[in-house]
């Protein structure tokens, strides 16, 4: 056994180590979309503000008002462009229209406040007040057809909302929503939005996804990327895309949904929500600051609904916490036994140094007895001995290095873990969501590692770089500024080591073995020689 193959294992268990703390990654197309929507969420105080100005403009004119039909108008106005940005004062202006109608005995005016009142209710979560207005208070023999249009259409939204709220306490014995589609089929023209909805809603209900992709895009054709039912129908595309287990896609609808809810100030919403829990196993700070601005909205929105279902979110973060705390407690436990191998290689390593030594001794004393070969045999054990000597510091570095490590780690989750525990007693959530989202400890011990690694191995391999380049056509070679290993090299760096398996080198590089697998593919493509013998060549470097 040499020097240079045991201090290779030494620097194979030195990645196994550090690779049980790397993080999942989010793939490029997913960071791009997510980035983007980042700067429509910096700006997000700034439409908040216009949409705040235009609703005060409202509020103006309706205190200014003295004719109660002016006034009622202005207040149902106001009280549409208030639908989604804050429960509370819906409520008010619509309350405060419905007297007004009642103070002029306009029964029509009346009707079209409260079924608007109702549908308020229904998407607040307010089942149990959607359901007294919307089925006691209202007959729909006595609207007229604009509004029966109007009366039957809440009446079907609110069916559909609440079959998918399906965990709420107040939840009612109501008419299906499938139960209102003919009538409003009748009532609708065909190429209205709302026919085209019902129709979408209907086509996914019975599977026919490619019909109901087909209308979600005329939805979509019909308003601009700007306007509020953009946001809607976007979610709903979103909805088509899950159903076909297309997850790129349906992120990137959820991500322009979430876009246009911003653009309009919407404080009622699902699509942030949704982005935040589809990333929380590849990008958990973003996921937080995502969650606590839904959190915001939703409390400052002031309905029901939105607050409990992200609390069921919370239950999630809940388990990837615990899920966490298992991975560290595991990582610790690996660090032990790896750093107990390490001491059992280097020991090993020491032995046979030794052992090599007394041989060449011997000989060295046998030689000795010969005038002629005195100057070989010195110079042969003074260069040994040199070996000797570099092999105990590098044991005592790598020693001290682990120790060192292992030490910071253990003080580290100790601490970590006593701050969290303290957190969770005292019922402090929103602090603990915000040390959560805070912690890169994870990516800085990726980096570290990869670090380590590249420093080690061209320590061992000086010209692996020049001579893996060598082997590839021109256009394929890299070389790192820096004078790290690139991703590629890094790559077949540890299949130098003798690591073959693609599971086993995505394990240890952090990245799926779908991706290790492409890496290689395109490094092969690229190889002078014969592509099947390349690996090979590659393992006979340095050698």
């Amino acid at each position: 056994m040499c020097l240079n193959k045991n201090m290779i294992l030494a620097a194979a268990v030195t990645v196994l180590v550090t690779a049980c703390m790397a993080p999942a990654h989010t793939d490029r197309k997913t960071q791009k979309l997510l980035d983007e929507l980042d700067g429509f969420l910096a700006a997000r105080e700034l439409y908040i503000a216009k949409k705040q100005d235009q609703l005060d403009a409202y509020r103006h004119l309706i205190n200014a008002a003295q004719d109660p039909v002016g006034r009622y108008e202005l207040e149902f106005i106001a009280a549409s462009e208030y639908f989604a940005f804050s429960f509370d004062s819906t409520q008010a202006y619509l309350k405060s229209a419905q007297a007004l109608a009642l103070s002029i005995q306009d029964l029509k005016r009346y009707h079209q406040a409260s079924i608007m009142l109702g549908h308020l209710y229904a998407k607040a979560g307010n089942y149990l007040e959607a359901s007294q207005i919307l089925y006691d208070q209202i007959h729909p023999d006595q609207l007229s057809i604009p509004l029966q249009e109007e009366y039957y259409w809440t009446l079907y939204d609110f069916s559909k909302d609440m079959a998918g709220n399906s965990g709420m306490v107040e939840r009612m014995s109501i008419p299906s929503a499938a139960s209102f589609r003919e009538q409003l089929y009748q009532m609708l023209p065909s190429d209205s939005p709302r026919y085209r909805c019902i129709l979408r809603d209907q086509l996914m209900d019975e599977g026919r996804l490619d019909a109901a992709d087909s209308v979600s895009r005329l939805l979509l054709g019909g308003v601009r990327p700007e306007d509020r039912d953009f946001a809607i129908h976007a979610f709903f595309q979103s909805e088509i895309e899950q159903m076909r287990d297309n997850q790129p896609d349906r992120m990137s609808w959820l991500v322009k949904s979430a876009e246009c809810d911003i653009v309009n100030a919407v404080r009622d919403y699902a699509s942030l929500t949704m982005v935040a829990q589809l990333i929380l196993t590849t990008d958990v700070n973003r996921s937080f600051r995502y969650l606590r601005l839904s959190q915001e909205d939703a409390l400052v929105y002031n309905a029901k609904l939105r607050p409990w279902q992200i609390s069921r979110f919370l239950m999630q973060v809940e388990d990837a916490y615990q899920e966490r705390q298992v991975r560290i407690t595991r990582s610790g436990q690996i660090w032990s036994i790896l750093l107990a191998i390490l001491t059992l290689i280097l020991s090993l390593v020491t032995y046979f140094l030794i052992v090599r030594s007394r041989k060449l001794t011997k000989l060295r004393m046998e030689l000795e007895k010969s005038n002629n070969s005195l100057a070989l045999a010195n110079a042969t054990l003074n260069g040994l001995n040199q070996q000797i000597s570099r092999a105990d510091k590098v044991k005592e570095r790598y020693i001290l290095n682990f120790l060192r490590g292992l030490s910071a780690q253990v003080s580290v989750i100790r601490a970590e873990d006593n701050r969290f525990r303290n957190l969770l007693k005292q019922g402090k959530a929103d602090q603990l969501l915000k040390e959560l989202s805070i912690s890169g400890r994870s990516e800085k011990a990726r980096d570290e590692f990869y670090e380590t690694f590249d420093t080690t191995f061209l320590a061992l391999y000086p010209a692996f770089v020049e001579k893996f380049n060598a082997l590839l056509k021109e256009e394929a070679r890299e070389v790192s500024p820096d004078g790290r290993l690139t991703t590629a090299q890094r790559i077949f760096a540890l299949i130098r080591l003798g690591v073959d398996d693609s599971k086993v080198i995505a394990t240890m590089l952090d990245y799926s073995p779908s991706t290790i697998y492409n890496y290689k593919v395109a490094v092969k493509n690229a190889a002078l020689g014969d592509r099947e013998a390349f690996e090979e060549q590659v393992k006979a470097i340095g050698k």
